[in-house]
């Protein structure tokens, strides 16, 4: 029997040793380490404008860890590299952690930014090889919404340590988190599973992405648009709140309503790709992101300002794993795990390029960079309309028509 064609509880407890426990707790320590990158490097000396290239250089990570990515997963199999992957995270985070100056701690920093890559990529060409098609969006979104939850759970964890023994204490905390899930990864033995070994012919990515370029340049660009938008949200609503002079405690707790409207959509989004179309979540989703961001301008206070994160909230939550399912949809057989690396990375590019056009948008006027962001998620709301595949009933299960 293979794993397609295994009992759906089966796949089900495989995928919740295998892939979502480690993950939950992997992302726990991510979830510490993303709001303090920047406090961090404040901390060592830097300015303001200077901090900000921690987060850049994590995000630059990203953008590498991914486009390689797929090619180690391809050749070590999936579980082996998300085990790599987290080891490597664990270190990183130890290297900011020790760090005494600003040079070492943007090398650490990049060095969490290619280690995530790497455990993302493969944890999505995990499920991708274990479920059946039916089950994709279900499965996804379920390892989106484990994202969302741990990265909730990790800042507030790393507060307490912060508060008690200092910021290195949440680089700490961060990689005794990431270090159990890769105990957890490790104590399944599915790295060892000859059921996930990677495919005899290895396919590089310059091949791959010169095979799918028309995909990759129409839906990829729609994808990368959608990355943006979502990047940019987090930059967009911290920043009007400061412009309206609101209190730090008030913004986090804004911050908190939005994530856990955003945490809530995840099961039913899977649910509805699975059972209709992805456009009945790929739309509304940016749609809604677009349209939340669009109205932060246009507030003037506590309650206007709640009433958009909500939206960009639903909109975020609706859209859990949306990216990835497409990816995995559009996937060829032959070099899946390089193409769902290339794939990520055009996500990753997105998450750095949202933040950017808010920041260049400031220097004329915050309202310019926040209205130009939410009109490239009006945008890229038509181009996923014009370029998410139709459906088609083949061999009794939906799949996507791109011929």
């Amino acid at each position: 029997m293979t794993r397609d064609d295994a009992p759906r509880p089966a796949v089900a407890r495989s995928l919740a040793s295998s892939v979502y426990l480690p993950t939950f707790f992997f992302e726990i320590g991510i979830g510490a380490i993303y709001p303090i990158l920047a406090l961090s490097a404040v901390n060592l000396g830097a300015s303001a404008a200077v901090a900000s290239a921690a987060v850049g250089a994590y995000a630059m990570g990203r953008i590498a860890g991914s486009a390689f990515g797929g090619v180690f997963a391809a050749r070590w199999g999936s579980p082996k590299a998300a085990l790599a992957g987290m080891a490597w995270t664990v270190g990183a985070a130890l290297v900011c952690a020790a760090s005494g100056a600003l040079p070492a701690f943007i090398v650490g920093a990049l060095l969490v930014g290619m280690g995530h890559a790497l455990v993302h990529v493969s944890r999505q060409s995990q499920v991708v090889e274990v479920v059946t098609f039916n089950s994709r969006a279900r499965a996804l979104t379920t390892l989106a919404g484990i994202w969302r939850i741990a990265n909730f759970i990790g800042p507030l964890v790393g507060a307490v340590a912060i508060h008690r023994y200092g910021l290195r204490a949440a680089f700490v905390f961060a990689a005794v988190a990431m270090a159990a899930g890769g105990v957890a990864l490790a104590a399944t033995g599915s790295w060892r599973d000859h059921a996930h070994a990677p495919a005899a012919q290895h396919v590089g990515p310059l091949r791959v992405a010169r095979k799918n370029r028309r995909i990759l340049s129409t839906l990829g660009l729609a994808v990368g648009l959608t990355g943006a938008v979502r990047a940019a949200r987090l930059a967009a609503l911290p920043l009007w709140a400061a412009h309206l002079g609101l209190a730090d405690g008030t913004v986090s707790v804004i911050f908190a309503v939005s994530a856990a409207v955003d945490m809530m959509l995840f099961l039913p989004a899977g649910y509805v790709m699975d059972r209709r179309d992805r456009r009945w979540t790929a739309l509304p989703s940016t749609l809604l992101l677009a349209l939340g961001i669009l109205a932060l301008p246009l507030t003037s206070g506590v309650g206007g300002l709640t009433l958009a994160a909500i939206v960009i909230g639903v909109g975020n939550g609706w859209g859990s794993g949306l990216l990835m399912t497409l990816g995995s949809d559009v996937s060829p057989a032959a070099g899946r795990h390089v193409f769902l690396g290339l794939w990520m990375m055009l996500q990753d590019v997105g998450g750095l390029v949202g933040p950017a056009i808010i920041s260049v948008g400031a220097l004329a006027s915050l309202p310019v960079g926040i209205v130009a962001v939410g009109a490239i998620g009006l945008g890229a709301t038509g181009l996923l309309a014009r370029w998410i595949p139709p459906w088609r009933l083949s061999d009794g299960a939906r799949a996507p028509a791109l011929d």
